[in-house]
């Protein structure tokens, strides 16, 4: 009798329909648990994969920042090597896929007049040795004496 067998390779549970493009750019993932840092490893019209060393519960509502585009909602579906699989609530275009993380997100200020920091950096003046000596030895003094009290007090 011969049996007839299919070999799966389990490491590559590619169940996306859209094609992934490699991204490898840092952004910000917001969710429940507040904001993470995080590298999207790839991005494709229903998701994309990050990289990071935050934990993230499979489920939960996520917000990730696509430079040049904005901000997505997305869905962690799965755990991966060193970080997740998100599934957009709503599929992003193509042009968004083959644009984001490839625009330059910095906006140039252009002004004739010099830039001036909005604050002076303020002076720090320290006190002379002796005299911070003197705070540190006074107040462990201090402590000192209120620790023998209280010990005291008690036995």
């Amino acid at each position: 009798m011969l049996l007839h067998a299919v070999m799966v390779n389990e490491d590559n549970d590619d169940r996306r329909g859209a094609e992934r493009q490699p991204i490898n750019q840092p952004s910000t993932l917001r969710g429940d648990r507040g904001a993470h840092d995080v590298y999207v490893a790839d991005l494709s019209e229903t998701g994309f994969s990050v990289t990071t060393d935050s934990r993230l519960a499979i489920g939960s509502t996520v917000t990730i920042g696509l430079a040049g585009h904005g901000r997505a909602t997305a869905r962690v579906v799965r755990q991966v090597p060193g970080g997740y699989g998100c599934e957009f609530a709503e599929p992003v275009s193509r042009s968004v896929v083959a644009s984001a993380f490839r625009t330059d997100t910095v906006i140039q200020l252009t002004s004739s007049a010099p830039l001036e920091a909005p604050f002076a950096e303020p002076e720090v003046q320290k006190l002379p040795g002796a005299v911070r000596l003197g705070v540190i030895v006074g107040s462990s003094a201090l402590l000192w004496a209120l620790i023998a009290r209280v010990a005291v007090a008690l036995f």
